[in-house]
């Protein structure tokens, strides 16, 4: 396995938002009438593409209503997300080799903006694609346009989605414990790897056959 390219998921694999996101998602759920959702409950239950959430809840009222509820809100939480551990020192070690650093993520535009400058995150990014209504058909724009190896690239995310989207598009996938969805979701998703969180996958990656410049 040769590795010169990382695609990467925001939400649970860069920054720590899933409390801001449960306490948003119980907004937009009180809007509709239902009840609130406890954080086990929502992390075993939340998936993506988010319509597929919502479907079975709420299917009377339209995602773009649902989007809109959700983005009026969210901002209120920023101030609860934080970066998560090893997320700057992984983006340094991958410009020091050279990498294409990828985001492909639901993340809103303003939120991507607002949160990458506060953490120094932008300035690492070869590209970003975000905004991503299903990471399983947006892979391939994604290695089409930068004309990417996909032998020599990795989708690196935190749910069930980042990896399907990964196995879709024909690249290597990993799987990181820092967000969303459990271990035993993601394993039984089949991910060439599994880690405890970036930094891991950082050792794995500064080994000689699998990074080289």
């Amino acid at each position: 396995m040769v590795i010169r390219n990382v695609i990467l998921d925001w939400s649970g694999t860069l920054v720590d938002d899933l409390l801001p996101v449960v306490r948003t998602t119980n907004h937009v759920l009180a809007f509709c009438g239902l009840p609130a959702m406890s954080l086990p409950q929502f992390r075993a239950e939340f998936c993506l593409p988010v319509r597929k959430f919502y479907e079975t809840r709420v299917s009377h009222i339209p995602q773009a209503k649902l989007e809109e509820i959700f983005l009026a809100e969210y901002p209120k939480h920023h101030a609860a997300i934080t970066v998560l551990p090893h997320t700057q020192e992984f983006l340094r070690f991958c410009k020091e080799r050279r990498m294409g650093v990828y985001i492909a993520s639901t993340v809103d535009p303003h939120t991507y903006e607002t949160l990458g400058d506060l953490f120094g995150i932008k300035s690492f990014i070869t590209k970003p694609y975000i905004g991503i209504v299903d990471k399983t058909s947006t892979i391939h724009h994604i290695l089409d346009e930068n004309h990417l190896d996909r032998d020599e690239t990795m989708f690196v995310g935190d749910m069930e989605h980042d990896i399907e989207a990964g196995q879709a598009g024909g690249i290597h996938t990993c799987a990181v414990l820092t967000g969303y969805n459990s271990l035993e979701k993601l394993r039984a998703m089949g991910p060439d790897l599994i880690c405890e969180h970036l930094g891991e996958l950082q050792q794995f990656l500064a080994k000689p056959e699998v990074v080289r410049g």
